[in-house]
């Protein structure tokens, strides 16, 4: 499957997540979801000397110069389920076994009303119909992640 950019969109850099515990975050996206560190530090400062920023940072690739960035921070009895930001979909080859990966890594299930959130294929009733493969699971800092495998391509307008 095939993703691009519109001409002239801003591409997504990266998305911040606030973690209890850092080092227990990167465990769980490198072992449960594959990313790798590629970027550390501990210090912004302007460029006047100011500091912006005085804490551990780690940015995560994504693929296509896109990030996650974990800071420390966070606390383990929130999650994003209230918004404004519900959750971060990423893009897996197999949403059963990232599922199964991500629980092993310290996700926990994620059950939102009538659905469990484990793994399940879905139908998008948009014009036209887009088949996927979903599964919803918490992460170590709460935040809500939906494992995704789109079955086709979306080809449409919005009127």
């Amino acid at each position: 499957m095939t993703f691009s950019r519109p001409i002239g969109a801003a591409p997504l850099m990266h998305v911040a997540v606030l973690c209890e515990d850092v080092d227990k975050s990167l465990a769980f996206y490198r072992d449960g979801l594959g990313f790798s560190a590629r970027y550390e530090w501990t210090k912004s400062t302007s460029e006047t000397g100011q500091v912006v920023y005085d804490a551990r940072g780690v940015y995560l690739e994504l693929g296509g110069h896109t990030y996650m960035e974990l800071f420390p921070g966070g606390s383990a009895d929130v999650d994003s389920s209230s918004g404004p930001m519900h959750h971060i979909a990423i893009i897996v080859p197999d949403v059963d076994e990232a599922y199964r990966k991500c629980l092993a890594s310290g996700g926990r299930e994620f059950p939102m009303e009538a659905w469990t959130g484990e793994p399940a294929s879905v139908v998008l009733n948009g014009e036209p119909e887009v088949k996927c493969r979903v599964a919803f699971i918490k992460g170590p800092s709460g935040e809500l992640i939906e494992l995704y495998d789109q079955r086709g391509p979306i080809h449409c307008s919005i009127r």
